[in-house]
């Protein structure tokens, strides 16, 4: 898909507020190359969408010196030069949380298409990454993305607890 289309899509998106299962699926696609990632983002936050996605990170404040080396849990949609056990840590982080990125909006698109059940897969994925990262914000970010799910099902308790766990988790990293 070219950024045109792309840009053709999201404005058709933005202006209907009706999103396909195949839209989805194709939003889902592009989020695997990082220009359309961006460019989704940041024409989805021009237009005010405050439910694709969160507000970008510096991932430079996320990151912990330290000498343990991560390890690769879930495949990779980015092309690597190298392998990405040659990777030094910090770019390993700095790939890991790309990823977590990626998979954020993707259970964004899978919820706001009403995909629940793929949505809470993409979401608990999400925690379990955040979690090896050691990133606090990633994780209450996770658990938002449960609570929204929760909320959109309209399960009151499961959405509170998603929220009070994401508040606890902010509050333990900060």
């Amino acid at each position: 898909m070219t950024p045109d289309e792309l840009q053709s899509m999201l404005q058709n998106l933005i202006e209907s507020g009706n999103l396909t299962k195949e839209d989805a699926a194709t939003l889902m696609q592009a989020a695997n190359d990082p220009a359309a990632m961006e460019l989704m983002l940041s024409k989805l936050k021009e237009a005010g969408a405050g439910d694709i996605g969160s507000p970008p990170l510096d991932i430079n404040q996320f990151y912990r010196d330290g000498t343990d080396m991560f390890e690769l849990r879930w495949p990779i949609q980015a092309s690597l030069p190298i392998s990405f056990d040659q990777l030094d840590r910090k770019t390993q982080f700095f790939v890991l949380f790309q990823e977590w990125s990626r998979r954020e909006l993707s259970g964004s698109v899978a919820l706001n298409a009403g995909q629940i059940e793929e949505a809470t897969s993409i979401f608990e994925e999400c925690l379990a990454r955040a979690q090896q990262l050691q990133v606090g914000e990633l994780v209450a970010r996770s658990y938002e993305g449960l609570m929204r799910v929760a909320e959109r099902i309209s399960d009151r308790k499961a959405a509170s607890k998603w929220s009070k766990l994401a508040m606890k988790a902010r509050a333990e990293d900060g």
